[in-house]
């Protein structure tokens, strides 16, 4: 009884790595430095808080949520709900895009926010430190900037095959 013999007992053996819990990384982060992966995340979830706080807009004031803008930076703001998603899955997917996007979406949200926000952080300095306020934008946007060139790098190097693992 002890004694499967065979196929039965090398299917036995490996039943149970089926029920083995595995921690489920993006395939495309294993090997990356864990300062690489950091920055990853940050991008990821700042970039979903940004697409979180453009869904917010539209629902509680619809398609005029930025007249008080000129077109351009209404354009703008109207497109980062599908460019903050697009660069949220290409920063989890670990792809070299999400850098050059992550710069473009953040240059052209910070400063018409910081020209309409201003006269309102002048009257109240309080919404300076606001949690989705200008500071943490700023400082998300300046997060992208500083680590936007180490991690392009790496993450081209890695797209056209130089500094990817060899299989063992």
């Amino acid at each position: 009884m002890g004694n499967l013999g065979g196929v039965g007992e090398a299917a036995a053996r490996t039943s149970g790595a089926a029920f083995r819990r595995r921690v489920r990384r993006p395939s495309r982060w294993v090997g990356l430095p864990g300062w690489a992966q950091f920055c990853l995340f940050v991008y990821a979830a700042c970039f979903v808080e940004g697409l979180g706080s453009h869904i917010r807009d539209l629902v509680l004031y619809g398609f005029h949520a930025y007249d008080f803008a000129v077109w351009p930076w209404r354009v703008v703001w109207y497109s980062l709900n599908v460019l903050d998603l697009l660069a949220a899955w290409l920063a989890l997917r670990a792809r070299w895009t999400a850098v050059p996007l992550g710069i473009a979406i953040m240059a052209g949200d910070l400063p018409p926010n910081w020209y309409y926000n201003w006269s309102a952080i002048k009257a109240d300095p309080g919404l300076f430190w606001a949690p989705v306020g200008l500071l943490p934008m700023s400082s998300f946007g300046l997060f992208v900037v500083i680590t936007g060139v180490p991690l392009w790098r790496l993450l081209r190097q890695r797209a056209h095959g130089a500094g990817t693992p060899e299989p063992s």
